[in-house]
């Protein structure tokens, strides 16, 4: 078996996942006016964590992220993980995306304790939206081997950016004074375990696992049929051995266009075989925007929260993942 579970979670809405969690369950939004306009000269808007300045940008402002997602790691938590031993994976964006260097962020940082929070065995999974699904992927292989007992993925991503929120904005994605049908820009930091056995309490289980690629992305004029999550959601329910009419409730990524909510909609349709009265769709960017990398985290730590404290609608849940400008789709099938 492979048990993930989220040990920190710093985003606009909290800054532990159980505080985090309870306000996107609440539907608390954040959004307000950035310090950073629009082609058109408009403010931007967007969700910042406040405990940041908002002078604290570009690397310096990912380094605060990372800084304060360790030191919000519960020391209960901290005492039962073998620190040092477990291979380290830090989710990206994608390679293709501007946005702040990344060399260093992780420097000198110790979890509660002083025990250093990189072992000598690190990766890096620059896959964006879908990173968060990829480095699972990579950490179940990596749990294969007979001294590793668990790995610790982390994400961290802020699009309050200017490179970032520039090439957004050139290519129309970024909602605007002029471009309703667009994404708002968020930031967050996350912390998962996966580990062959449950090493926290109320750990999920992670059923099946899908990865894919789309052709028709958002930068393209291809016919769009969402073959790409269809074919990702479809490997992990095969994996899983599951029907899509089984899963309870799903979450995604989906950050605000319309162009992901249709490819959300045709991914469960071309996946569907029996009618279910009801499958409801959680979004956490409607609390806190697009928060790139960790919005696949995110995902993992609200179904762990949701199963946790019993406001699960059912046993299984559908998580998806999806790079519009780059192609890369995943998807995965959770349970308690």
């Amino acid at each position: 078996m492979t048990a993930i579970s989220c040990i920190s979670l710093v985003c606009p809405v909290g800054y532990t996942p159980a505080s985090a969690i309870a306000a996107m369950r609440a539907r608390i939004s954040v959004f307000e006016e950035l310090p950073y306009r629009d082609n058109g000269g408009q403010p931007i808007r967007g969700a910042v964590v406040d405990a940041i300045l908002p002078e604290t940008r570009g690397r310096s402002r990912l380094q605060a992220l990372a800084r304060f997602a360790v030191e919000h790691i519960d020391e209960k938590i901290a005492a039962l993980l073998p620190w040092g031993e477990m291979p380290f994976l830090l989710c990206t964006r994608d390679s293709g995306m501007p946005g702040a260097r990344i060399n260093g962020i992780l420097s000198g940082l110790a979890v509660p304790g002083g025990r250093p929070l990189v072992g000598s065995r690190t990766f890096q999974i620059a896959y964006g939206q879908i990173s968060a699904f990829v480095a699972i992927e990579q950490a179940r292989k990596l749990l294969n081997e007979r001294n590793v007992e668990a790995c610790l993925i982390m994400a961290i991503d802020s699009l309050i950016d200017a490179r970032s929120l520039s090439w957004l904005d050139s290519r129309m994605r970024l909602k605007t004074s002029e471009v309703t049908d667009g994404l708002i820009p968020g930031e967050a930091a996350c912390i998962l375990v996966v580990s062959k056995r449950p090493i926290v309490d109320g750990s999920l289980r992670l059923q099946g696992l899908g990865l894919a690629v789309e052709t028709a992305t958002a930068s393209n004029e291809e016919p769009f049929r969402a073959d790409g999550l269809s074919a990702a959601l479809k490997a992990a329910l095969g994996e899983a051995g599951v029907q899509m009419h089984e899963v309870a409730f799903r979450l995604s990524d989906v950050g605000g266009e319309s162009y992901a909510f249709e490819e959300l909609v045709l991914a469960q349709m071309r996946n569907m075989r029996k009618t279910r009265p009801e499958q409801p769709v959680w979004h956490a960017a409607d609390c806190m925007g697009d928060c790139g990398s960790a919005a696949g985290l995110i995902q993992f730590a609200w179904a762990e929260e949701a199963f946790k404290r019993g406001y699960a609608p059912g046993d299984l849940a559908a998580l998806h993942g999806s790079s519009m400008a780059f192609g890369g789709r995943a998807a995965a099938v959770v349970s308690a």
